[in-house]
């Protein structure tokens, strides 16, 4: 009984550890980029607005690179 209950402490405190560091790596959670969009990105259609601050950003996408930009809207 006791391995099964070490087993599953295990099991959760490894999901912890890769969530946080899955957040830590992905980089998709910090595409702000700033104010001046880049050379070569054109604007698209896709606006998101995140529920909490009320902020909208733009998708820009480069068509060579595959490449895509958010861009804080005022």
């Amino acid at each position: 009984m006791i391995y099964i209950i070490s087993y599953i402490v295990f099991q959760v405190l490894l999901l912890i550890i890769l969530l946080i560091i899955s957040k830590i790596k992905d980089k998709r959670l910090h595409q702000d980029h700033g104010e001046v969009v880049p050379p070569g990105f054109e604007p698209t259609n896709e606006v998101t607005i995140d529920p909490v601050t009320q902020e909208k950003r733009r998708v820009y996408f480069n068509p060579k690179t595959g490449d895509r930009y958010y861009k804080i809207e005022k």
